[in-house]
């Protein structure tokens, strides 16, 4: 009987083509799919064992397949240079295609990066294609090293822009210790249709000599992003980069923390003069906790910021602190508006003693049409500062907290509530 099921399970898998039985791994179905495990391929998940040449099997083996997955079960795999997913049969308008990189949760398995490069590089021409990389932790084992995760069309965005061409979800970026190693840049997509970020933490070096990343998450000439449930805690100069020079639209970052970045987000997007341009931005339920800009705003209308916690960590000269240090040459800015129009900025918290060049919210004279309501300014500094020629509106705002940072050291205001030199913010305050 034992023989008679064996030859029935061989014969059946002659005919499906079906290689169970066989020495290669299991990658073969009839409509061009495939998953590979990582240790089929030579990996071994120690830490040491150099697993990138385990990669290179995966590619020649998955050729002609339109929808893969590539699975890293639970340990450390290291790599020695960075993998770079650039299979010309991804490429084109014809169909849609798809590849998934999947760990088996975060610190559940580490890609360690041991080289200059990082991590992993998705360089595919065309946007019929979603890439998904999610469940594992991403290691830097030294100082600046790359970049941890990267997409790019190859400056390709034609096709169908249905598609949300790349997700990051579940991934943990940091050194193999809070005081030794980080990426240059964690995560960093370029020309990508509604790219999504959820629940990604990225962290730099701790302590008084921590090393600085250029950018947490970098979204260059990408459309729609949605950042959700993401933190990243260490020095940088961004936070979050969202740059755009094509016709952009929209962008949301919602329930994230940025914490100890130079400048916790920076939005550039292309402002349209010629019409209807309509880039609009949103930003909820966040924490920034920034030195020079807190929410850099250019290009952007249509939008709003609600429901976040801005705080500042300039304290040089800070009157409430008492602060002896000589004040800094720079403005410490929570939200700068760089031709912001049609905005709403509403039910913030800005918080903390700071230096007293801190500005709030800041209105430049190319910006204008601003709801300002029911905020609360607890802080040394400016809360608004209006240079526009056109209105805005302030409404319902709280200028106090507790313990209450508006005063000095001894007792002396510490706030200035408006800088308003053209009379062009309307206010109403019910105090």
């Amino acid at each position: 009987m034992k023989l008679y099921s064996l030859l029935l399970c061989t014969l059946f898998c002659i005919a499906t083509g079906c290689d169970s039985l066989a020495a290669r791994p299991k990658d073969r179905d009839d409509r061009g799919c495939a998953t590979y495990n990582i240790l089929d391929f030579g990996a071994k998940n120690d830490g040491t064992t150099d697993c990138a040449p385990a990669f290179e099997k995966i590619f020649r083996r998955m050729e002609g397949k339109r929808q893969v997955e590539i699975v890293l079960p639970a340990g450390s795999f290291r790599i020695s240079r960075r993998i770079v997913f650039d299979q010309p049969q991804f490429g084109g308008y014809d169909y849609h295609s798809g590849i998934c990189v999947r760990g088996a949760g975060e610190d559940a398995t580490e890609l360690i990066c041991d080289n200059e490069d990082g991590g992993l590089y998705f360089n595919l021409a065309t946007n019929m294609l979603t890439v998904t990389v999610c469940d594992l932790s991403l290691v830097a084992v030294k100082k600046g090293l790359g970049t941890a995760v990267e997409f790019n069309t190859a400056d390709q965005n034609p096709g169908d822009h249905h598609s949300r061409m790349f997700q990051a979800r579940n991934l943990l970026v940091r050194g193999p210790h809070f005081s030794n190693g980080y990426f240059a840049n964690g995560i960093v997509v370029k020309n990508a249709w509604y790219p999504m970020l959820d629940n990604v933490k990225i962290t730099s070096e701790y302590g008084d000599s921590h090393g600085k990343m250029a950018a947490g998450f970098a979204l260059l000439d990408c459309y729609s992003p949605l950042v959700d449930k993401c933190y990243f805690w260490g020095g940088a100069e961004y936070g979050l980069l969202y740059r755009s020079e094509i016709d952009s639209e929209d962008g949301i970052v919602s329930d994230c923390y940025f914490v100890g970045q130079d400048t916790g987000i920076r939005v550039r997007l292309s402002a349209r003069t010629d019409g209807w341009g309509e880039p609009a931005f949103h930003l909820t339920d966040s924490h920034i906790h920034y030195k020079v800009k807190g929410l850099a705003l250019k290009g952007i209308r249509q939008g709003f910021v609600s429901g976040n916690l801005f705080y500042c960590f300039n304290r040089a000269a800070s009157r409430w602190h008492a602060d002896p240090d000589s004040v800094s040459s720079y403005t410490s800015k929570d939200i700068e508006c760089d031709a912001v129009n049609d905005f709403i900025v509403s039910h913030n918290q800005f918080a903390e003693p700071a230096s007293p060049k801190r500005v709030c919210i800041d209105i430049l004279p190319n910006s204008g049409n601003l709801l300002i309501d029911g905020n609360i300014f607890n802080m040394d500094g400016t809360a608004i500062r209006n240079r526009s020629q056109v209105s805005s509106r302030c409404i319902g705002n709280v200028y106090t907290g507790s313990p209450d940072f508006t005063k000095s050291a001894d007792g002396a205001n510490a706030l200035i509530r408006y800088v308003d030199p053209n009379g062009t913010l309307k206010t109403l305050d019910f105090e």
